[in-house]
């Protein structure tokens, strides 16, 4: 019986890691079959490409400065009792910061192509969110992540070979 109870613990933990890990894009298909950002009026995949192409260089260095507030960017304390992203230790050194909002101060720097579709009365038009961990440190993006307004099943990472795609100009990815 002990044995049992074990079991059905271990198939809990699991169930309950799986429902909660954000899952990694790591090809265009898998962005295109997620539908991040998808179909306008939605921004968050014209948002997503101009990010990596003009805002991280080859290094994952930031090339905006999220502490600035540049494009709208601020802080996203990723606070509550689920939180949508790992939790950051040392806080001292890093921090998330997102981009997307078209409401916030200086969103209106943001590219014609991501502010296109915008309508103050539509949510869907300004859905879509990038969130990064930063290096405070050395300026260095640790992890990208692409949102529909933070909802963790709308929530992903953006892995390494998808940036490397969505960084050449002639992107596969049908926007």
């Amino acid at each position: 019986m002990a044995q049992g109870k074990e079991i059905l613990f271990q198939l809990a933990l699991m169930l309950l890691v799986a429902l909660t890990s954000l899952k990694t894009l790591d090809s265009d298909q898998e962005l295109q079959d997620s539908g991040f950002g998808q179909p306008p009026p939605r921004h968050g995949l014209k948002l997503l490409v101009w990010y990596v192409q003009d805002c991280v260089d080859n290094n994952m260095v930031a090339l905006c400065d999220p502490t600035l507030g540049e494009y709208g960017f601020h802080e996203f304390k990723n606070q509550g009792p689920r939180r949508l992203l790992p939790v950051i230790k040392d806080k001292r050194q890093y921090k998330y910061y997102t981009v997307g909002n078209l409401h916030a101060a200086h969103a209106d720097k943001l590219p014609y192509e991501v502010r296109r579709y915008y309508n103050r009365s539509d949510p869907e038009s300004n859905k879509d969110r990038v969130l990064v961990r930063y290096n405070m440190n050395n300026k260095h993006i640790e992890q990208i992540y692409a949102s529909g307004h933070y909802q963790p099943r709308e929530t992903y990472i953006i892995g390494p070979n998808l940036f490397d795609s969505l960084r050449r100009p002639a992107t596969n990815i049908e926007m």
